[in-house]
């Protein structure tokens, strides 16, 4: 379905001002790590969230300068890409220990507001930083000349996911064991390609943004802020089988999707 708006883009001059600004600013953050707050667990999520709020500005700049469609929250057939994604919600809602929330053995240690508020902004503003970064615009610049056939839509979605997952192993220089790093890489990969298939499907970078965030706070809640055991036997065994299901899914979709649907997001 084509936008018949013009696509709005970004003057360079402005793009450069912009990432003149930023990029002073997130190397200020991540190199000299100043702290906000002597509560420990409270200065990492505002660390981060800065960190990634300031990166996302970076890279929304560039993706205004060379004007992909894909920013329209609401855009036709809204619903219907809403439906479309259903099986990508219930992965990333699964990802909460729902059943170890409910049988006690998860539970929650900062229970304040003020940890749940950061932690929020932190998911959130981590989904906004990656997904602008790797899909909207290192996607879309990648698959840009290989858009005309199938393949080169699904060589562009392995090659920017194997990237996004590849850069996870900086994880190994902040001091966390290779297995946990290791499996992070994979499902990384999995979940950028999911992202990916989602936004060449339905050119809306928001329900890639809200995927993202919605992993990373039902992931990471109970080892960022809560205590217990949350992985047992039944919840691994549905994630196992829901993942299996959910790829097998967005591959059949992808190979049903028609090349020139992906036209819509580079009308300039």
């Amino acid at each position: 379905m084509s936008d018949t708006r013009p696509a709005f883009r970004l003057n360079r001059k402005v793009c450069l001002a912009i990432m003149a600004a930023a990029i002073p600013a997130l190397l200020y953050l991540e190199l000299a790590k100043p702290t906000f707050t002597a509560d420990e667990v409270l200065q990492p999520l505002i660390a981060m969230t800065l960190t990634r709020a300031v990166g996302a500005v970076v890279f929304l700049a560039l993706l205004l300068t060379e004007g992909y469609r894909v920013l329209n929250p609401v855009r036709k057939p809204f619903w219907r890409s809403i439906l479309w994604v259903l099986p990508s919600i219930l992965v990333v809602v699964n990802n909460l220990p729902t059943l170890s929330l409910l049988w006690g053995d998860a539970y929650l240690v900062y229970k304040a507001p003020r940890y749940i508020v950061w932690f929020t902004l932190e998911c959130l503003a981590i989904g906004l930083f990656e997904e602008l970064a790797f899909r909207g615009v290192i996607l879309l610049m990648f698959a840009e000349k290989r858009r005309r056939t199938r393949m080169g839509l699904f060589v562009s979605i392995l090659l920017t996911s194997a990237v996004f997952g590849a850069v996870h192993l900086v994880n190994l220089v902040a001091g966390s064991s290779p297995g946990a790093v290791f499996l992070q890489i994979g499902y990384s990969f999995l979940i950028g390609a999911m992202c990916a298939v989602v936004l060449l499907k339905t050119a809306n970078l928001w329900l890639c943004v809200a995927l993202h965030a919605v992993y990373d706070f039902c992931g990471h809640l109970m080892p960022t802020l809560g205590g217990g055991t949350w992985w047992d036997t039944p919840t691994v065994i549905f994630t196992a089988v829901l993942a299996v299901a959910t790829t097998a899914y967005m591959v059949w979709q992808f190979f049903r999707m028609d090349p020139s649907e992906v036209e819509r997001i580079y009308e300039k």
